[in-house]
C-alpha cells in the first residue's frame, strides 16, 4: 500500500496543489519551495507522535498567506457582501492504493471510488459549526470604523495596506481539525484504524546525538527498543535478583547506613516501638526503566555517541530508523508506515552520499525482488546532487514555480516508450550528473554546446546584468556537443522553466541545417529560446565582436598566454590593424578550452570595453525580461 496522490489546499505555501507519489519518491527543488511542508502535511494525517497531535491544531501562520490577505481585503471592503465572504480552510487529502488483504481490513471504510481500488483520508482545519461568520465580520468592520474615527480619515488613508490588514483579527480559536475517511464529509476516520497507520519523520534539523540514547520515552532509540514485547526482555531481570544481597554486604554502603543512623540518634528520639535504624533497598526496575539506561556505541573500539562526528551519527540515526521499519513485525500493530527523510546527505561526504543513495531503495523492496513492500512508503527530500543522480529518475519529482503556482514534475514524465525516447532517457541517465542536475534547482536554464561557452557565459551574464548567475538562480549546462534535444524534451514535457539554448550555426558545414531544425522543432514552446551564432562557431562570433579598439587588446593579451610564441608573433605582425577572424581562430582552434579559460580569468579582472556577442546578448535579455 502507498499514498499515490496528495492534494493540499491553503496549507503554508501550497495554495491549490496536488502531486502523485510512488512507493519511493525523491522530492527535489530549490530552497523554500515546500519540500518540508509536503512531509509535514502527510504527518497531519498519518503521524501518531505526540508532537504531531499538537501540530494538528494549527496556527494562523500555517494558512496560505494569500488566502488570509484575500479574506482580510474583503472584510476591509465594507461594500463587499458579508454573505459572499468565506473563511479559508486547510484541506489535505491522501489517496491510498495497492493494499494487501490485511491492510484492506483497516482501510475498507475509506473507499473512495466505485471499483474499490482507492481509499482516501482527508485532514481539514476549518471553523467550528457554531461559528457565526456574519457576527465576526461585522464586528471586525465596526472595529475598523471606530479606529478610523479615532485617528481621522486622513491619517487612516495614509496607513500602509499591511498595517491596516494586520488590524483585522483572524479567529483561529474558532477553528478545529478533523480527519475524514472516504468521500463522506461527515464520516470521522475510526481512531483505532487510523492508529494502524504510522508516519516517521527524520527532519533536516534532527538531533541525532540525543535520539541515539534511550533516556526518554520520545527518543528514537527508546521507541525502537520498546517496539519489542516486554516478555522478550524478561530474562534481564533475572540478572538483578542477587543485587539486594550484594548491596547489604557492601562495606561502603554499610558505612553510609551506620553514619545516617548515628546522626539520626542525635536529632531524633528512640522509642520501644521505633529505633533509628535505616537501610537501603533495591527495587528491580521495570522493563521500561531498564531500556532507558541504554545508549548506542559504535565501532570495534567502542566510541560513545557524544564523541562521534555528526556525519557518522547521522548515518547511525538513519540506520536506526530504517532497522525499525525493515521488519514489519517490529511495528506490532502497524499495517502501513510512511517514512519521510529530509536531507539524508546531512554531514556526509560525497562517497558516503553516493553509497547511501545506491542502497536506500533496496530497503523497501521484497527480498531479492524488484517489487516494493506493501507496508512501507519512503519519501526523501534532498539538495544533494549526489543523492539526486543516484535515485532512479522515474522516482524523482522536482517542485518549481510556474508563474504563481507551485508545480510538481517528474523528470522523465512525458517520455514515450518508443526506441527514440528510450535512447533519450538513456542519455539523460548518463549525463544528468552531479553538476548538470543543477538545472532542477534553478529558475532559469542555459544549455550550451561545450566547455568554452560554459566557462564564459557566467562572465557575459555579469557584464550585461551586473549580477552573477547564482544570484538569479540560473544554471548553465553543457550538453557535450549536439545533444540539446535530450534536455529540451524535459522542458517540452512539462518542466516549464525559462530555457535559453546557445548553439553554433555551423555555416558551410554538413551540420549547417541542425540549428535551424532545432529552432523549428521547439518554436512553439514559449519556455524555450534558441539563439544561433551568426558565424559558424561561438569563438568566431566572439572574435568578430571584439576585433578592434580596447576589446582587441584583451584578445591579444589572451592569445599571447595561450600561444606564447605564435601569439606574440601574430600580435606584432597585426600592429594597428583589426583582428582578422579566420587568422585568430586558426591560432585557438585546437586550444578552445584553454582560450576560454584564460579569457575568463582576464575578464574577471576587468571586462571594460569587452563586447558580448549579439546572439548571446539577446539570449540574456530573454532570460532577464
Amino acid at each position: 500500500m502507498y499514498v499515490n496522490r496528495l492534494e493540499i489546499e491553503n496549507y503554508r505555501n501550497f495554495k491549490n496543489f496536488s502531486i502523485d507519489l510512488k512507493p519511493l519518491t525523491l522530492v527535489i527543488g530549490e530552497n523554500n519551495v515546500g519540500k518540508s511542508n509536503l512531509l509535514d502535511s502527510l504527518g497531519l494525517i498519518f503521524s501518531q507522535e505526540v508532537s504531531f497531535f499538537k501540530k494538528r491544531t494549527l496556527e494562523v501562520s500555517d494558512f496560505n498567506y494569500d488566502s488570509i490577505v484575500a479574506l482580510k481585503r474583503k472584510i476591509l471592503d465594507s461594500a463587499f457582501p458579508i454573505e459572499d465572504i468565506e473563511y479559508p480552510f486547510i484541506k489535505i487529502s491522501a489517496t491510498l492504493t495497492d493494499w494487501n488483504l490485511d491492510q484492506e481490513s483497516v482501510i475498507s471504510e475509506w473507499f473512495c471510488n466505485e471499483d474499490y481500488t482507492e481509499a482516501k483520508l482527508t485532514y481539514t482545519f476549518s471553523p467550528v459549526s457554531t461559528f457565526n461568520k456574519a457576527e465576526e465580520i461585522q464586528g471586525q468592520r465596526d472595529f475598523i470604523q471606530k479606529y478610523k474615527e479615532e485617528i481621522s480619515e486622513d491619517k487612516f488613508s495614509k496607513l500602509k495596506e499591511k498595517e491596516v490588514l494586520d488590524l483585522i483579527n483572524f479567529p483561529i480559536s474558532r477553528y478545529h481539525y478533523s480527519i475524514i475517511g472516504g468521500n463522506q464529509n461527515d464520516t470521522q476516520a475510526n481512531i483505532y484504524h487510523l492508529n494502524q497507520l504510522k508516519f516517521e519523520l527524520l527532519d533536516a534539523l534532527r538531533d541525532a546525538k540525543s535520539e541515539l540514547t534511550a533516556s526518554h520515552n520520545n527518543r528514537l532509540l527508546f521507541r525502537v527498543l520498546n517496539s519489542k514485547d516486554e516478555n522478550e526482555y524478561q530474562d534481564l531481570k533475572t540478572q538483578l535478583v542477587g543485587l539486594q544481597d550484594a548491596i547489604e554486604k557492601n562495606d561502603a554502603i554499610k558505612s553510609i547506613k551506620e553514619g545516617i543512623s548515628t546522626q539520626l540518634d542525635k536529632i531524633s528520639l528512640s522509642t520501644d516501638d521505633s529505633k533509628n535504624i535505616v537501610d537501603l533497598i533495591f527495587s528491580i526496575p521495570n522493563i521500561e526503566d531498564l531500556l532507558k539506561k541504554l545508549s548506542l556505541i559504535y565501532g570495534e573500539d567502542p566510541v560513545r555517541i557524544e564523541r562521534n562526528g555528526t556525519g557518522r551519527n547521522n548515518l547511525l540515526f538513519i540506520s536506526l530508523i530504517l532497522s525499525f521499519i525493515e521488519d514489519p513485525k517490529k511495528a506490532q500493530t502497524s499495517f502501513f508506515r510512511i517514512v519521510g527523510i529530509e536531507e539524508p546527505e546531512s554531514h556526509l561526504h560525497a562517497n558516503l552520499q553516493n553509497h547511501l543513495a545506491n542502497n536506500i531503495e533496496q530497503l523497501i523492496k521484497e527480498n531479492d525482488s524488484k517489487d516494493y513492500r506493501k507496508d512501507i512508503q519512503l519519501i526523501l527530500t534532498s539538495h544533494s546532487n549526489h543523492i539526486s543522480t543516484k535515485i532512479d529518475f522515474d522516482n524523482t519529482v522536482v517542485l518549481y514555480h510556474k508563474g504563481d503556482l507551485l508545480t510538481p514534475h517528474y523528470i522523465l514524465s512525458g517520455f514515450k516508450k518508443d526506441a527514440h525516447s528510450t535512447k533519450m532517457v538513456r542519455y539523460l541517465r548518463k549525463y544528468l550528473d552531479a553538476e548538470n542536475i543543477n538545472l532542477f534547482y534553478s529558475k532559469k536554464i542555459v544549455l550550451v554546446e561545450g566547455i568554452s561557452e560554459k566557462l564564459l557565459f557566467p562572465i557575459f551574464y555579469k557584464i550585461q546584468t551586473t549580477q552573477t548567475i547564482e544570484e538569479t538562480s540560473c544554471s548553465v549546462v553543457s550538453v557535450n556537443g549536439l545533444a540539446f534535444k535530450n534536455f529540451l524534451e524535459i522542458i517540452r514535457n512539462g518542466f516549464h522553466t525559462k530555457c535559453l539554448v546557445l548553439t553554433d550555426s555551423d555555416k558551410d558545414t554538413k551540420a549547417e541545417d541542425r540549428a535551424e531544425n532545432l529552432d523549428v522543432e521547439y518554436k512553439g514552446v514559449p519556455e524555450i529560446d534558441i539563439r544561433v551564432s551568426s558565424k559558424s562557431t561561438f569563438e568566431k562570433d566572439l572574435i568578430a565582436s571584439n576585433n578592434t579598439g580596447g576589446s582587441k587588446n584583451i584578445l591579444l593579451e589572451v592569445i599571447k598566454i595561450v600561444r606564447p610564441n605564435a601569439g606574440k608573433e601574430y600580435a606584432d605582425k597585426l600592429g594597428e590593424d583589426d583582428i582578422e577572424v579566420e587568422g585568430y581562430f586558426q591560432l585557438i582552434e585546437k586550444f578552445k578550452s584553454d582560450f576560454a579559460y584564460q579569457l575568463m580569468i582576464r575578464l574577471e579582472k576587468d571586462s571594460t570595453n569587452f563586447n558580448v556577442p549579439e546572439y548571446i546578448l539577446n539570449g540574456i535579455i530573454y532570460l532577464t525580461t
